[in-house]
Protein backbone atom coordinates (compact mmCIF):
# COMPACT_ATOMS: atom_id res chain seq x y z
CA UNK A 1 0.00 0.00 0.00
CA UNK A 2 2.81 2.38 0.94
CA UNK A 3 4.61 1.53 -2.26
CA UNK A 4 1.45 2.29 -4.25
CA UNK A 5 1.07 5.74 -2.63
CA UNK A 6 4.71 6.59 -3.28
CA UNK A 7 4.33 5.51 -6.88
CA UNK A 8 1.21 7.67 -7.26
CA UNK A 9 2.96 10.75 -5.83
CA UNK A 10 5.92 10.14 -8.13
CA UNK A 11 3.64 9.99 -11.17
CA UNK A 12 1.83 13.20 -10.13
CA UNK A 13 5.15 14.97 -9.57
CA UNK A 14 6.39 13.93 -13.01
CA UNK A 15 3.09 15.03 -14.55
CA UNK A 16 3.20 18.53 -12.99
CA UNK A 17 6.90 18.90 -13.78
CA UNK A 18 6.29 17.98 -17.40
CA UNK A 19 3.44 20.51 -17.61
CA UNK A 20 5.65 23.25 -16.15
CA UNK A 21 8.45 22.42 -18.58
CA UNK A 22 6.04 22.44 -21.52
CA UNK A 23 4.62 25.73 -20.32
CA UNK A 24 8.10 27.24 -20.10
CA UNK A 25 8.94 25.92 -23.54
CA UNK A 26 5.98 27.85 -24.94
CA UNK A 27 7.33 31.21 -23.67
CA UNK A 28 8.73 33.34 -26.46
CA UNK A 29 11.61 35.63 -25.56
CA UNK A 30 11.98 38.83 -27.58
CA UNK A 31 15.24 40.78 -27.43
CA UNK A 32 16.62 43.84 -29.19
CA UNK A 33 18.54 47.09 -28.87
CA UNK A 34 17.12 50.59 -29.35
CA UNK A 35 19.27 53.01 -31.35
CA UNK A 36 18.80 56.70 -32.12
CA UNK A 37 18.63 57.36 -35.88
CA UNK A 38 20.58 60.64 -35.97
CA UNK A 39 23.49 59.76 -33.69
CA UNK A 40 23.49 55.92 -33.63
CA UNK A 41 23.56 56.18 -29.84
CA UNK A 42 21.74 53.74 -27.59
CA UNK A 43 18.42 54.84 -26.10
CA UNK A 44 18.13 53.87 -22.43
CA UNK A 45 14.91 53.75 -20.38
CA UNK A 46 12.61 53.53 -23.38
CA UNK A 47 9.27 51.77 -22.87
CA UNK A 48 8.84 48.36 -24.52
CA UNK A 49 5.37 46.82 -24.39
CA UNK A 50 3.80 43.66 -25.80
CA UNK A 51 0.14 43.98 -26.86
CA UNK A 52 -2.40 41.33 -27.78
CA UNK A 53 -3.19 41.81 -31.48
CA UNK A 54 -6.87 41.09 -31.00
CA UNK A 55 -7.74 42.91 -27.79
CA UNK A 56 -4.90 45.49 -27.89
CA UNK A 57 -4.44 44.84 -24.17
CA UNK A 58 -0.97 44.92 -22.63
CA UNK A 59 0.55 41.48 -22.13
CA UNK A 60 3.93 42.43 -20.71
CA UNK A 61 6.22 45.44 -20.46
CA UNK A 62 9.79 46.45 -19.71
CA UNK A 63 12.31 49.26 -20.30
CA UNK A 64 15.62 49.29 -22.14
CA UNK A 65 18.82 49.29 -20.08
CA UNK A 66 21.74 51.75 -20.22
CA UNK A 67 22.96 50.19 -23.47
CA UNK A 68 19.49 50.35 -25.06
CA UNK A 69 18.97 46.58 -24.82
CA UNK A 70 15.79 44.91 -23.65
CA UNK A 71 14.41 41.41 -23.11
CA UNK A 72 10.74 40.53 -22.73
CA UNK A 73 8.87 37.21 -22.87
CA UNK A 74 5.33 35.99 -23.35
CA UNK A 75 3.39 32.78 -23.77
CA UNK A 76 0.89 34.55 -26.02
CA UNK A 77 1.49 33.76 -29.68
CA UNK A 78 -0.72 36.56 -31.03
CA UNK A 79 1.16 39.73 -30.12
CA UNK A 80 2.90 42.83 -31.43
CA UNK A 81 5.66 44.97 -29.91
CA UNK A 82 5.41 48.71 -29.27
CA UNK A 83 8.46 50.86 -28.50
CA UNK A 84 8.06 54.44 -27.30
CA UNK A 85 10.28 57.16 -25.90
CA UNK A 86 9.76 60.90 -25.45
CA UNK A 87 10.98 62.86 -28.48
CA UNK A 88 10.88 59.85 -30.81
CA UNK A 89 8.25 58.33 -33.05
CA UNK A 90 6.49 55.32 -31.55
CA UNK A 91 7.43 52.13 -33.38
CA UNK A 92 5.21 49.06 -33.78
CA UNK A 93 6.68 45.70 -34.79
CA UNK A 94 4.13 43.18 -36.06
CA UNK A 95 6.21 40.32 -37.49
CA UNK A 96 8.89 38.22 -35.79
CA UNK A 97 11.34 35.54 -36.88
CA UNK A 98 10.99 33.06 -34.04
CA UNK A 99 13.55 30.27 -33.68
CA UNK A 100 13.72 28.01 -30.62
CA UNK A 101 11.15 30.27 -28.93
CA UNK A 102 13.45 33.27 -29.35
CA UNK A 103 13.10 36.36 -31.52
CA UNK A 104 16.15 38.61 -31.76
CA UNK A 105 15.11 41.91 -33.34
CA UNK A 106 18.68 43.23 -33.45
CA UNK A 107 19.03 47.01 -33.64
CA UNK A 108 15.75 48.90 -33.70
CA UNK A 109 16.19 52.42 -35.07
CA UNK A 110 13.98 55.14 -33.60
CA UNK A 111 13.48 58.33 -35.62
CA UNK A 112 12.97 61.72 -33.93
CA UNK A 113 9.41 62.99 -33.69
CA UNK A 114 9.65 66.29 -35.58
CA UNK A 115 6.35 67.55 -34.20
CA UNK A 116 7.61 67.03 -30.67
CA UNK A 117 11.08 68.41 -31.25
CA UNK A 118 10.20 71.54 -33.23
CA UNK A 119 12.07 74.48 -31.72
CA UNK A 120 9.98 76.80 -29.61
CA UNK A 121 11.41 80.31 -29.41
CA UNK A 122 10.02 82.69 -26.84
CA UNK A 123 11.23 86.23 -27.27
CA UNK A 124 10.63 89.18 -25.04
CA UNK A 125 11.54 92.71 -26.11
CA UNK A 126 12.95 94.56 -23.11
CA UNK A 127 13.17 98.33 -22.85
CA UNK A 128 16.72 99.60 -23.05
CA UNK A 129 18.68 102.84 -23.31
CA UNK A 130 21.05 103.43 -26.23
CA UNK A 131 23.72 106.10 -25.85
CA UNK A 132 24.45 108.31 -28.88
CA UNK A 133 26.75 111.31 -29.33
CA UNK A 134 24.14 114.02 -28.76
CA UNK A 135 21.40 112.15 -26.91
CA UNK A 136 20.22 109.05 -25.12
CA UNK A 137 17.46 106.99 -26.70
CA UNK A 138 15.10 104.95 -24.52
CA UNK A 139 13.58 102.23 -26.71
CA UNK A 140 10.19 101.18 -25.38
CA UNK A 141 10.05 97.38 -25.29
CA UNK A 142 7.20 94.91 -24.92
CA UNK A 143 7.75 94.83 -21.16
CA UNK A 144 6.21 98.31 -20.96
CA UNK A 145 4.17 98.67 -24.17
CA UNK A 146 2.05 95.61 -23.35
CA UNK A 147 0.97 97.01 -19.97
CA UNK A 148 -1.34 99.70 -21.37
CA UNK A 149 0.54 102.43 -19.50
CA UNK A 150 0.27 106.08 -20.53
CA UNK A 151 3.10 108.22 -21.93
CA UNK A 152 3.55 109.78 -18.48
CA UNK A 153 4.06 106.33 -16.93
CA UNK A 154 6.52 105.45 -19.70
CA UNK A 155 8.46 108.66 -19.04
CA UNK A 156 8.65 107.71 -15.37
CA UNK A 157 10.49 104.52 -16.47
CA UNK A 158 13.10 106.48 -18.41
CA UNK A 159 16.39 106.81 -16.49
CA UNK A 160 16.95 110.34 -15.04
CA UNK A 161 13.33 111.34 -15.80
CA UNK A 162 10.75 111.75 -13.06
CA UNK A 163 7.00 112.41 -13.21
CA UNK A 164 5.28 113.47 -9.99
CA UNK A 165 1.65 112.91 -9.04
CA UNK A 166 0.61 116.21 -10.61
CA UNK A 167 2.11 115.13 -13.92
CA UNK A 168 5.03 117.55 -13.75
CA UNK A 169 8.06 116.22 -15.61
CA UNK A 170 11.62 116.79 -14.45
CA UNK A 171 14.94 115.75 -15.97
CA UNK A 172 17.84 115.00 -13.65
CA UNK A 173 15.91 116.74 -10.87
CA UNK A 174 15.24 119.95 -12.83
CA UNK A 175 11.87 121.07 -14.16
CA UNK A 176 11.40 123.20 -17.28
CA UNK A 177 11.74 120.29 -19.70
CA UNK A 178 10.79 120.95 -23.32
CA UNK A 179 8.51 118.19 -24.65
CA UNK A 180 8.42 117.30 -28.35
CA UNK A 181 6.43 114.77 -30.39
CA UNK A 182 8.40 113.36 -33.33
CA UNK A 183 10.86 116.26 -33.03
CA UNK A 184 8.22 119.01 -33.16
CA UNK A 185 6.15 120.91 -30.58
CA UNK A 186 2.63 119.57 -30.14
CA UNK A 187 -0.36 120.33 -27.91
CA UNK A 188 -0.02 116.74 -26.72
CA UNK A 189 3.30 117.69 -25.19
CA UNK A 190 1.82 120.52 -23.14
CA UNK A 191 2.21 119.48 -19.51
CA UNK A 192 -0.56 121.81 -18.33
CA UNK A 193 -3.16 119.96 -20.44
CA UNK A 194 -2.18 116.47 -19.27
CA UNK A 195 -2.63 115.46 -22.93
CA UNK A 196 0.32 113.06 -22.66
CA UNK A 197 -2.04 110.79 -20.77
CA UNK A 198 -3.88 110.15 -24.05
CA UNK A 199 -0.79 108.57 -25.62
CA UNK A 200 -0.42 104.93 -24.60
CA UNK A 201 2.81 102.98 -24.28
CA UNK A 202 2.06 100.76 -27.28
CA UNK A 203 2.01 103.91 -29.50
CA UNK A 204 5.54 104.93 -28.51
CA UNK A 205 8.60 103.62 -30.30
CA UNK A 206 11.25 105.48 -28.29
CA UNK A 207 11.98 108.56 -26.18
CA UNK A 208 15.01 110.73 -26.88
CA UNK A 209 16.66 112.44 -23.93
CA UNK A 210 18.62 115.52 -25.06
CA UNK A 211 20.43 117.30 -22.23
CA UNK A 212 22.57 119.55 -24.46
CA UNK A 213 20.27 120.59 -27.32
CA UNK A 214 21.80 121.91 -30.52
CA UNK A 215 20.86 125.17 -32.27
CA UNK A 216 18.09 123.53 -34.29
CA UNK A 217 15.98 123.26 -31.12
CA UNK A 218 14.30 126.26 -29.54
CA UNK A 219 15.99 127.82 -26.54
CA UNK A 220 13.04 127.03 -24.28
CA UNK A 221 13.61 124.18 -21.90
CA UNK A 222 16.39 124.84 -19.48
CA UNK A 223 16.66 121.29 -18.15
CA UNK A 224 16.76 119.59 -21.55
CA UNK A 225 14.48 118.11 -24.16
CA UNK A 226 12.39 114.93 -24.17
CA UNK A 227 11.35 113.90 -27.67
CA UNK A 228 8.65 111.21 -27.90
CA UNK A 229 8.94 109.24 -31.14
CA UNK A 230 5.67 107.57 -32.10
CA UNK A 231 5.51 104.32 -34.02
CA UNK A 232 5.06 104.68 -37.77
CA UNK A 233 1.34 103.90 -37.71
CA UNK A 234 0.78 106.37 -34.87
CA UNK A 235 2.63 109.36 -36.32
CA UNK A 236 -0.52 110.78 -37.92
CA UNK A 237 -1.88 111.40 -34.44
CA UNK A 238 1.02 113.72 -33.68
CA UNK A 239 0.97 115.35 -37.12
CA UNK A 240 -2.63 116.50 -36.70
CA UNK A 241 -1.89 118.12 -33.36
CA UNK A 242 1.34 119.99 -34.21
CA UNK A 243 1.33 123.67 -33.34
Amino acid sequence: MKSFIQHTFSMLFLLFSSSAILSQDKNIQITGQLIEEATSQAIPYATVVLHDKTTKKIIAGTTSDDSGKFSISTSNSNFYLEVSFMGFETKNIQTFNISNNKADLGKIILAPDNQTLDEVVITGEVSKTVFKLDKRVFNVGADISSTGASALEVLNNVPSVNVNIEGEISLRGSSGVQMLINGKPSVLADESSNALGTITADMIESIEIITNPSAKYEASGTAGILNIILKKEEKEVGMVLFR
